[in-house]
């Protein structure tokens, strides 16, 4: 069994977040396992629970927050990038958490394989 580590740094409206979308499905349901999906740049934006049902862009962001609060997969975003963004913990949907780079610094160490959409 392999754990991942993925990073997503693609916005709701890059081919890249569908795509880190399926592969995090693919692996979770396979024998492998997601040590953990980190939200960076403007990947932060698809935890924004306002941003579920705002036209295309919504779409990915829906995407992922759906299958986020139904699987709960360890989901987290960065702080830094976040606030640049306006994401707050008032606006961040269901099953994501805020958190540092420190982090993502831990994925790198503890994830066997370590995968990048951006």
């Amino acid at each position: 069994m392999t754990e991942f580590s993925l990073l997503v740094t693609a916005g709701p409206l890059g081919p890249g977040a569908l795509t880190a979308l399926r592969t995090a499905r693919a692996i979770q349901a396979s024998s492998h396992s997601l040590y953990r999906l980190f939200f960076y740049g403007d990947g932060v934006l698809l935890a924004n629970r306002f941003l579920h049902d705002a036209g295309s862009a919504g779409e990915a962001a829906r995407a992922w927050q759906d299958w986020v609060a139904a699987e709960r997969p360890p989901a987290t975003v960065c702080v830094g990038a976040a606030q640049k963004r306006g994401l707050i913990s008032d606006n961040l949907a269901d099953g994501f958490t805020l958190a540092g780079l420190g982090d993502w610094v831990d994925a790198l160490g503890e994830g066997e394989r370590v995968v990048h959409f951006g």
